[in-house]
């Protein structure tokens, strides 16, 4: 019986040898990352797509697209200086005013056309264009008397004068 008790002990001596050899041979927890909270988000608003956009019409009226150099003159006018009641067209090219001086009536109109594949404006201390695309048009009845400089504000280096006399 003693042999079986030495054996049971040399037994029991083993098992708890290996159980705490095990336990001493695990590998050190690895600590868990702090994980900081997800910013507040802020729900998308719903956007509804945009409708094909329909080109503008060519301009049908001959008198928004003859040239400066094709108008015929009253008696007493030019395209540089204009009578009563006419109206004088300066063009928009090559980014400038053509005439950039025009000398008018008061009561007569500059029209502007814009002949440049780039936008410009029209803006002067009583009057200011939208913007004009290529071919469009922008018209101003001076009825003082007076010397009105204007530029493109898109542009500013584009400046042009219209003086109206009585």
């Amino acid at each position: 019986m003693r042999r079986e008790l030495v054996i049971l002990l040399v037994l029991c001596s083993v098992f708890l040898a290996v159980g705490c050899a095990e336990n001493g041979a695990e590998e050190p927890a690895t600590p868990v990352e702090e994980v900081t909270p997800a910013e507040t988000v802020t729900p998308v608003e719903t956007v509804t797509p945009v409708e094909a956009v329909t080109p503008i019409e060519a301009i049908t009226s001959i008198e928004a697209i003859t040239p400066v150099e094709a108008i015929t003159p009253a008696s007493n006018t030019t395209p540089e200086t204009g009578g009563e009641g006419q109206t004088v067209d300066v063009s928009i090219k090559d980014f400038a005013f053509n005439p950039e001086e025009v000398t008018i009536s008061a009561g007569d109109t500059v029209r502007w056309t814009n002949l440049d594949s780039i936008t410009h404006t029209i803006k002067g201390p009583d009057f200011e264009s939208d913007t004009l695309r290529d071919g469009d048009s922008y018209s101003f009845v001076f009825t003082k008397p007076g010397v009105y400089e204007y530029e493109c504000s898109i542009h500013p280096s584009m400046k042009g004068t219209v003086t109206v006399t009585e």
